[in-house]
């Protein structure tokens, strides 16, 4: 019965280890206060630490306590990788999670899908529970990007249970020293200026994303190719909106921001299909002749019955090589972020 008794407590212990609750550098409680809260006596306590203690989970310094040495060694791989996106089915996210899956596959690797929708509490509530599964690594769209995380807590227990965690499309900057496969989005939102200022036009319009960051740095892009060439960014011109309000704030602010501009440019090929939609029902306001660029080059610009441009990247080598990287990583290779330059076809 005893050593049931203290093999049970060093279970939890090391279940308590390993889930982040205590973390590595971390003080344990002394044997007097684990059997207080326990109710193992204090032998019984002494001997499960010892067990740590064996397994070098935890370190006893003399007149000082006891210490957690961390988890991190002593993770038994299970060819499991968690992949959470914003979304799955829908858009660009086919084409990423068929180039994450054909090297996870070609590897031994399963891949476990979550969405967060780009909600922060959905995922918080799906890296919670990833926090409790046998997995190896986490692959991971961040949600809302541009705004402070309030998860980076988990992202930091995932750091000290030694499971590498691979960005992709943007990243928490919060973080040090993420690895990330992106965009240049920066150079994209230059690029989109300059094919409409080599057309002639010189009022440009801009629809940006305001709470991830891939939407801050298309408006760099923007405003830095409007400053070259001797034109000035007008705010009534530039419309921010956000993941919970994009269709409602479009369909009433739109029209105003276009007022007068030849161009615009969309931060995505479903803000170009609304704003065509407005074209098409003949808004008052709108011009007619209207020209959009846009990103992703996605089967909405291809299938559009108004045809537009929209620059492309390679949205199935950003899910290739994040799921490269990430085994790298695992066979404790170093690794470096990749920013992926966008096309115009």
């Amino acid at each position: 019965m005893s050593n049931h008794k203290y093999t049970e407590l060093a279970n939890k212990l090391r279940e308590a280890i390993k889930t982040g609750i205590y973390i590595e550098g971390q003080k344990l409680p002394s044997e007097n206060e684990l059997a207080s809260q326990t109710g193992y006596s204090r032998q019984t306590v002494r001997q499960a630490i010892s067990v740590l203690e064996s397994e070098g989970l935890a370190s006893r310094i003399q007149g000082s306590g006891t210490y957690v040495k961390g988890a991190m060694l002593y993770r038994i791989p299970t060819n499991n990788i968690a992949v959470v996106t914003t979304y799955i089915g829908e858009y660009i996210f086919p084409a990423i999670l068929k180039g994450i899956d054909h090297v996870l596959a070609e590897n031994g690797y399963t891949s476990m899908l979550s969405a967060t929708r780009n909600r922060v509490d959905n995922e918080r509530k799906i890296l919670t529970e990833l926090l409790q599964k046998p997995i190896d690594g986490l692959i991971v769209e961040g949600t809302k990007t541009a705004l402070p995380n309030p998860n980076i807590d988990l992202y930091e227990q995932f750091n000290r249970l030694g499971v590498p965690v691979v960005f992709i499309n943007g990243f928490y900057s919060e973080l040090k020293n993420p690895i990330y496969v992106v965009a240049d989005d920066r150079c994209g939102g230059t690029m989109a200026c300059e094919i409409l200022l080599r057309k002639g036009h010189k009022h440009i319009a801009g629809i940006f994303k305001s709470d991830d960051i891939q939407g801050h740095r298309r408006y760099a892009g923007y405003a830095e190719a409007l400053h070259r060439a001797g034109l000035s960014v007008e705010d009534d011109k530039v419309l921010w909106y956000a993941t919970e309000n994009r269709e409602s704030l479009i369909a009433s602010s739109v029209a105003p921001v276009l007022s007068g501009c030849t161009a615009v440019i969309c931060y995505n090929d479903e803000v170009a299909l609304q704003v065509l939609k407005h074209l098409q029902e003949g808004v008052s306001e709108i011009p007619r002749e209207l020209e959009v660029v846009s990103f992703d080059n996605s089967t909405i610009a291809k299938l559009s019955a108004v045809p537009f441009i929209s620059l492309s990247n390679p949205k199935e080598k950003i899910g290739y090589l994040a799921a490269s990287k990430m085994l790298n990583i695992l066979k404790n290779e170093e690794e470096n972020p990749a920013v992926l330059p966008w096309e115009y076809e």
